[in-house]
């Protein structure tokens, strides 16, 4: 039987992982997990202490020392693990209950690759900035409709088999979009299965300091993706992209509203409430695009 290792980067996550990690723990597949590897980077004693409560049950740490970006977090974790199917985690994300059954159902019926849904978690839907930050980052994979195609997904929610991650190099070594790139590498070889029922809830940061920062890590790492996906492209090269981002900016916006608008009442009014945030939170993902090319042409 085909059997799952569950990778989670970590970096400083005592306040989430603890989800997380009992979340997996209480699967109703879990002799389908042979193990979990936390690669954890972090330096506040706390994570530590969080994670030490779960080495009886499997869990298996590799500590690296100095702090490490995800994408090669998730490549330590993969060159270490044993089972035929890799799921990657964030270490802010708790998989429903039936999580594992899915992606082990998917993966039998021949979905080389693949992932779920993400939902916000009960105690977030009605807070402004984990909303807002769901509609941001995550409106494209919202739980509703069929297993379908799509050109990559998440990492927070996201499995591949051995034999194919090892043929497209894991992931690329940037800081943000990293998933993206490797989706897009995955799905010239086999496709990428959105399964909607494979489902995590993601914990949103919910200080606004933190939210916009990573808005600026987000918007500079999708330049660097389009960049490194698309090096003839000429409206990524240069200053060109500044010349286009009130473009960009508009189309990522218009893209939103449409895919919140297609999946009902709820969703829509809870995203008309957060719009403030949500568009504050677009700025500056517009900003960190913008200082992409900056930093580029410096």
């Amino acid at each position: 039987m085909n059997r799952l290792s569950i990778i989670i980067p970590s970096y400083n996550s005592g306040t989430t992982i603890e989800c997380t990690l009992a979340g997996i723990e209480s699967q109703t597949k879990r002799s389908a997990i042979c193990e979990v590897i936390v690669v954890d980077s972090s330096d506040d004693g706390v994570t530590q202490r969080s994670l030490s409560h779960h080495l009886s049950n499997g869990i298996r740490v590799i500590t690296s020392g100095v702090r490490v970006i995800p994408a090669l977090g998730r490549n330590i974790g993969a060159k270490e693990a044993t089972g035929d199917i890799l799921v990657f985690m964030d270490a802010d994300a708790i998989p429903a209950p039936d999580f594992a059954e899915k992606v082990l159902e998917s993966f039998e019926r021949g979905r080389l690759a693949g992932g779920g849904s993400i939902s916000l978690p009960e105690f977030q839907k009605k807070r402004l900035l984990p909303a807002a930050q769901y509609y941001l980052q995550f409106n494209e994979f919202v739980d509703s409709g069929r297993a379908r195609v799509k050109r990559f997904l998440p990492s927070c929610n996201l499995f591949c088999g051995r034999a194919l991650f090892e043929k497209v190099g894991g992931f690329p070594l940037i800081r943000a979009a990293e998933d993206v790139v490797f989706g897009l590498r995955v799905s010239q070889l086999a496709p990428v299965w959105f399964i909607p029922a494979a489902k995590v809830w993601h914990i949103f940061r919910e200080d606004l300091k933190g939210f916009l920062r990573n808005q600026l890590v987000l918007g500079k790492g999708n330049l660097q993706y389009r960049q490194l996906q698309y090096p003839h492209t000429f409206y990524y090269k240069g200053n060109w992209p500044l010349l286009f981002l009130p473009g960009f900016t508009a189309i990522k916006l218009w893209r939103i509203v449409f895919r919140v608008l297609r999946t009902g009442p709820g969703p829509t009014l809870r995203f008309l409430v957060a719009f403030p945030a949500f568009f504050l939170g677009l700025m500056f993902w517009s900003i960190g695009f913008a200082k992409g090319v900056l930093v580029c042409e410096d």
